[in-house]
C-alpha cells in the first residue's frame, strides 16, 4: 500500500490551526522495557500532586492527549502510556485481552513508582480498566472510562459487532481483507471518529504507522477476539466494582454507541456520567476544554461523590 493515503489524510483532515511541526514535540517516542514489553509512555512528573494515567485508543496511540496535556501537568503527576499490543508498545498475541492486559497495567504503575492511580482509559481502554479495577482495586483512587465495551453485549455498530462474534471475520480481517482493514483504521483515526476535531500531522503519521503495523494489526484482531471470553466475566463483576468511576462518552460515537453509557452507570455502585453533545467516538479530544475541565475537577475531588 502506497502513502498516497496518508498524504491526502495530512491534506484534507489535518488541524487548520497545525503547529506540530513549529513546536516542541512532547510526544516524541520514549521506551522503557517493563517486563518483556517495550512501552511508550510520555511523563510530566509533579511532586506532591495527585497521580493521574492516562491509556490510549485504538487505532490511535498517546497522542491523542496531546491536547489536553499542559492544562493537565499544571495539576497532576501525569503518565501516559501506550498500552501493550496497541499504539507503539510492543506486545505477542498471547497477551492480548483484558485480564492479560490489567497486570501489565499494574507493571508499568510498579516501573514508575506509582502506588495508587487516577486510571484514565479509553476505547479498548475501557474492558482494560474495567478489568484493573477489578483485580487490582488498591491500586486506583477511581477510573474514567469512555467510548468502549465494557458490558456484555455491548451496544455497538454492525461491523464491530461481526468481528468480535465472529472468527471468520476475524480471520478474514487478519488475512484476505488486511489492507481494507488497515485503510479503515486509519480513516477512523484521523477523521471518521471526530465530531469535529482535526490531529494535527505528526499525530496522523504516527496513526498511519499503527494502522499499517503488521503486528499491531494482529495484536488488535486478538484482543477483539477475547472479548468472547473477557466480556462475560466483566459483566458479572460490574455490580461489585466498587472504584469510584467517572463515565464520560460523545453522544454522536458511530462505533460504541453513547447508550453503554446509561448502561454502565446503572451497574456499577459509585459513579458519576457525562455524555458530551458534540462530540463522537474520540470524545476527549472532541469535548475539548469540557473534558479537560471535568477530568481535572473529577481527580482534583469530585471522584468522592460526596
Amino acid at each position: 500500500m502506497t502513502q498516497a493515503l496518508l498524504h491526502t489524510a495530512i491534506a484534507n483532515f489535518s488541524s487548520t490551526a497545525d503547529t506540530s511541526t513549529t513546536t516542541k514535540d512532547m510526544f516524541t517516542p520514549s521506551y522503557a522495557m517493563i517486563g518483556k514489553h517495550k512501552v511508550r509512555y510520555a511523563q510530566s512528573i509533579k511532586a506532591n500532586a495527585p497521580n493521574l494515567v492516562l491509556l490510549n485508543g485504538f487505532p490511535q496511540s498517546i497522542r491523542m492527549w496531546e491536547s489536553a496535556w499542559s492544562e493537565l501537568a499544571k495539576h497532576f503527576n501525569l503518565l501516559a502510556f501506550d498500552i501493550p499490543g496497541f499504539g507503539l508498545s510492543s506486545a505477542d498475541k498471547s497477551d492480548m485481552s483484558p485480564r492479560a492486559l490489567s497486570a501489565k497495567i499494574i507493571e508499568v504503575f510498579d516501573y514508575f513508582g506509582i502506588d495508587k492511580a487516577h486510571l484514565v482509559g479509553p476505547d479498548v481502554g475501557v474492558p482494560i480498566t474495567l478489568a484493573t479495577a477489578i483485580n487490582y482495586p488498591e491500586r486506583l483512587v477511581s477510573i474514567n472510562i469512555f467510548d468502549g465495551p465494557g458490558s456484555n453485549p455491548p451496544a455497538m455498530s454492525p461491523i464491530l459487532k461481526a468481528v468480535i462474534n465472529y472468527r471468520l471475520v476475524r480471520w478474514l480481517a487478519a488475512g484476505l481483507n488486511k489492507k481494507a482493514i488497515m485503510k479503515t483504521n486509519f480513516n477512523a483515526a484521523v477523521k471518521d471518529g471526530y465530531h469535529h476535531y482535526q490531529p494535527n500531522e505528526r499525530a496522523i503519521k504516527e496513526y498511519y504507522d499503527i494502522t499499517h503495523n503488521e503486528q499491531a494489526h494482529q495484536n488488535s484482531i486478538a484482543f477483539f477476539g477475547s472479548y468472547q471470553r473477557d466480556l462475560p466475566w466483566i459483566q458479572d463483576h460490574l455490580t461489585k466494582i466498587q472504584v469510584p468511576t467517572l463515565i464520560t462518552w460523545g453522544k454522536h460515537d458511530p462505533f460504541v454507541l453513547a447508550s453503554n453509557a446509561d448502561y454502565l452507570s446503572s451497574q456499577l455502585p459509585n459513579n458519576k456520567v457525562k455524555i458530551f453533545e458534540n462530540a463522537s467516538h474520540f470524545s476527549a479530544e472532541d469535548a475539548g476544554d469540557e473534558y479537560v475541565e471535568l477530568i481535572k475537577n473529577w481527580c482534583l475531588g469530585d471522584y468522592q461523590l460526596k
